[in-house]
């Protein structure tokens, strides 16, 4: 089972940052409602102190890192301090499944790309308010008639209508 864990410290956030794109101090309420919209279970984590948000970047950023091959370092700290950062003034999403972190928000591709939270939260389609994903929805089960399965178990992990 998917879940969200967002990590933020209020008025820690750092704008201008480039892992925080399209993202700023005041849009965290706009964030946790985005979350919200996904239907996905979810847990806000806020104001961790400086040895939590480290402990917290280990248990739940390194690991997804390595195995998806994606740096995390420099993105929530500096090479000399790892983590520093780490839901305070750059914001984490979590993905977790199975209670496991597969996924972490912001990272940098093996290219210097960085896939922030909105590019996230976008790609599965969360920063519409859901209106626009609805209307192909219905539009969907107008064409292919009622089916009495749900959108979810329509969906693959990856395809996009």
């Amino acid at each position: 089972m998917e879940q969200f864990e967002v990590y933020y410290t209020t008025g820690e956030v750092k704008d201008g940052e480039p892992a925080n794109a399209g993202l700023s101090a005041a849009d965290l309420p706009r964030l946790e409602r985005q979350v919200r919209e996904t239907g996905v279970a979810y847990r806000v984590v806020e104001g961790l102190s400086q040895q939590e948000r480290e402990e917290a970047y280990v248990s739940r950023a390194v690991r997804p890192s390595v195995s998806k091959r994606y740096r995390v370092r420099r993105v929530f700290g500096t090479n000399k301090y790892s983590g520093q950062y780490f839901g305070g003034a750059v914001p984490a999403l979590v993905v977790l499944e199975n209670g496991r972190p597969v996924d972490v928000y912001p990272h940098e591709e093996q290219d210097g790309t960085i896939v922030t939270i909105r590019d996230y939260l976008d790609r599965i389609g969360a920063g519409s308010d859901g209106a626009d994903l609805a209307r192909r929805m219905d539009a969907l089960r107008a064409r292919i008639g009622d089916v009495d399965i749900s959108v979810r178990e329509l969906i693959e992990d990856g395809r996009r209508f």
